[in-house]
């Protein structure tokens, strides 16, 4: 039965079709965690730069620019563990993705705190994620959040992996 293959239409065997198969949903699979990994960065991104946000009500200044950037990541932490636990056989897993838009949430506040602002935005001197406490809370309070779901992430998997052995 090794290397016999049956032709089925065409000049395309049914071994080249399973390949092809493999191959797309590998491909598939790649682009949904390139995906994530480009949604995280855009949330740290834009996080960045909308961090500092604030609104008078009352007549005290409230951090509101903290709300919406910690409300975006929670957004898109629990729309990645919407995935299955386990990757299926085009799916990428749940702590893969959560992991790879963690990476990507880390890389963008990285990339804009070392290159700075860009040219058109201010003069030089100027930095995007100031050494006070809205800037500090947003990054202690953004690395929980990505600790947090890439852990809750992890346990799903392995509570999953720990079910199938009890079968």
């Amino acid at each position: 039965m090794l290397g016999v293959s049956v032709e089925i239409s065409g000049s395309q065997t049914a071994t080249d079709q399973k390949l092809d198969v493999k191959i797309a949903r590998s491909a598939v699979r790649w682009g949904l965690l390139v995906l994530a990994l480009l949604a995280g960065a855009a949330v740290g991104f834009f996080g960045a730069f909308s961090h500092r946000d604030q609104a008078v009500w009352l007549g005290i200044s409230w951090p509101v620019g903290l709300f919406y950037v910690f409300a975006g990541m929670t957004g898109l932490f629990l729309a990645l563990a919407e995935l299955p636990p386990l990757p299926g056989p085009w799916l990428p897993g749940r702590l893969g993705a959560s992991g790879t838009a963690g990476f990507g949430w880390l890389v963008a506040l990285l990339a804009v705190t070392y290159l700075g602002p860009p040219p058109s935005f201010a003069l030089k001197g100027d930095v995007i994620l100031a050494n006070d406490w809205i800037s500090m809370t947003y990054l202690i309070g953004g690395m929980a959040l990505v600790t947090t779901a890439v852990y809750r992430s992890w346990l799903a998997v392995l509570d999953e992996k720990l079910a199938a052995r009890r079968r």
